[in-house]
């Protein structure tokens, strides 16, 4: 999965997890409980299980940004729900803003040239 633009939390029941491919400085905020992170450095996955995971527990509230491109599982880590919102990177939000007005103004012009022709 990849993160997208999205302000409806995810939500994990016990025992449940989600895994999303980030791209660097993606964001997991956690909203409802705690979460359970977990991730390895992705210049090292071809390496698999002979590199250590890196867990870290995000606390309700609180905002944790992905330092490079990869795999994260998330779980919650107490308690029987938790929710957490995923934010891309400020620029893969701005490089797709820029493809989305891009292919407006070229539906305008396509728009406006078949409105001559006709």
């Amino acid at each position: 999965m990849s993160a997208r633009a999205n302000t409806t939390p995810s939500r994990l029941a016990a025992g449940q997890v989600a895994m999303h491919d980030l791209r660097a400085r993606s964001s997991i905020v956690a909203v409802q409980g705690d979460l359970q992170l977990e991730f390895r450095d992705h210049s090292l996955a071809w390496l698999g299980d002979a590199v250590p995971s890196t867990s870290i527990t995000l606390r309700e509230g609180q905002c944790f940004v992905t330092p490079q491109r990869g795999t994260v599982s998330i779980s919650a880590a107490h308690g029987p729900v938790a929710a957490f919102v995923l934010q891309p990177s400020r620029a893969q939000a701005q490089g797709n803003n820029v493809v989305g007005s891009a292919a407006r103004h070229l539906a305008a012009l396509v728009k406006m040239t078949l409105g001559r022709a006709a």
